[in-house]
């Protein structure tokens, strides 16, 4: 059963020109019986996903041959694989002769469209058209293609994305954009196949805190806090992009304490343990004085700045939250890392509310001695909640 969307779009396609029936007439004509269905299946639902422009603007051939190329990659494309092509039609005369086509198939998750996006503004391209149907796939063993139905029938969900930009003449410069695409994409399958697993990990460590409070009850505000902010980080504060633990090695066998991977803890894009330069125990002595100092001395919570750019969701550098391991006594044993990027909904929340940056703004007005209430009282929490968050969050009070 076709979709309301599809059944929309085919009303649509009607009253217009092309029809539906023209483009699945051509469609049909020349092909193999046994996949006409197949394809006729295909184009009711990317044409439901084109917009209106494209559907008058195109004649019946036009859209039977990019509809028909589409298909053909869903064909090669394989469930749970990044499959990207970046190509120049081979028809001329036609639509095909002005544009590059980008087309991608990853199952269907989040920041698929971002992330694409986002690589062609840094790149400089626009993208002129985009059609992104999303459909069940129903395939065999060896993953050629049984049956297409709309989302929610059955089959593997999978996104296909269709995307024109101007013509690029250089071939070279086509397959650096297939390989950088397609890593892209791996990256934003390995953040969220690997989301809930990372936000278990943010339960762990806030567990691991609470061990921290009955331990050292002195410190139990310090903790409680850290709880809070672990807790509103993972209630929609960050998008988690990567996770990792390291352990600080100090024994009577190592002649100094050293830093390494603890094994199995990689997640998302940190899930490579390897490619960590503390895949092999680093001693502190290696360290430069400053990350040796923040490493054993620092606080226990950390938030800063990666050096690495997130090329999931948005362009930008990513976000640290560290998090120290702390034994019985209060020794550093190691650390539990995140990284990925604050959210939308973080830099709208007025700061004084926010887990950590609540008990900055507390300390500034304890230090600044203003009577609470007062003009100035008002006016320090007006300036520190004007403050742009990321400064906020890796300022000192």
């Amino acid at each position: 059963a076709m979709s309301d969307t599809t059944r929309a779009a085919e009303r649509r396609l009607r009253e217009d020109s092309p029809t539906i029936e023209a483009v699945s007439q051509l469609l049909e004509e020349g092909t193999d019986p046994k996949n006409s269905s197949l394809l006729r299946d295909f184009s009711h639902l990317f044409l439901s996903r084109a917009s209106e422009e494209v559907l008058r603007q195109r004649s019946p051939e036009d859209l039977a041959a990019m509809i028909s190329s589409s298909f053909e990659f869903l064909e090669a494309s394989r469930p749970f694989r990044v499959d990207v092509s970046v190509v120049n039609p081979a028809t001329s005369g036609t639509w095909a002769d002005a544009v590059t086509v980008i087309r991608t198939n990853v199952s269907e998750r989040p920041f698929i469209i971002d992330s694409i996006r986002e690589y062609l503004t840094a790149e400089g391209i626009s993208i002129e058209r985009m059609i992104y149907p999303i459909v069940d796939v129903e395939r065999d063993e060896e993953g050629s293609v049984l049956g297409i139905k709309a989302p929610g029938d059955g089959g593997s969900k999978e996104s296909i994305v269709h995307l024109e930009i101007a013509r690029i003449e250089d071939l070279p410069r086509l397959a650096e954009m297939a390989e950088a695409l397609t890593t892209l994409l791996q990256d934003v399958v390995r953040s969220t196949d690997d989301f809930q697993p990372m936000i278990d990990s943010v339960e762990s460590v806030i567990e691991s805190v609470g061990r921290n409070i009955v331990d050292m009850p002195d410190r139990a505000e310090e903790f409680e806090e850290i709880q809070h902010f672990l807790r509103w980080l993972r209630d929609g504060g960050f998008i988690f992009l990567g996770a990792r633990r390291y352990d600080l090695l100090d024994t009577e066998e190592r002649e100094e304490p050293a830093i390494v991977v603890e094994p199995g803890s990689g997640l998302g894009l940190l899930r490579n343990e390897g490619d960590s330069r503390f895949a092999e125990p680093i001693p502190l002595s290696k360290l430069d004085p400053g990350m040796r100092e923040l490493a054993i001395h620092g606080p226990v919570l950390i938030i800063n700045k990666t050096n690495a750019e997130s090329t999931v969701h948005r362009r930008a550098r990513m976000d640290y939250v560290g998090v120290k391991k702390l034994d019985e006594q209060g020794n550093v044993v190691g650390e539990y890392r995140f990284i990925g990027l604050f959210t939308s909904k973080a830099y709208a929340e007025p700061a004084g509310s926010i887990p950590i940056l609540r008990h900055k703004l507390a300390r500034v007005l304890e230090v600044s001695g203003v009577r609470e209430g007062s003009h100035d009282y008002k006016e320090i929490i007006t300036i520190f909640d004007s403050l742009p968050k990321e400064q906020l969050l890796l300022a000192s009070s």
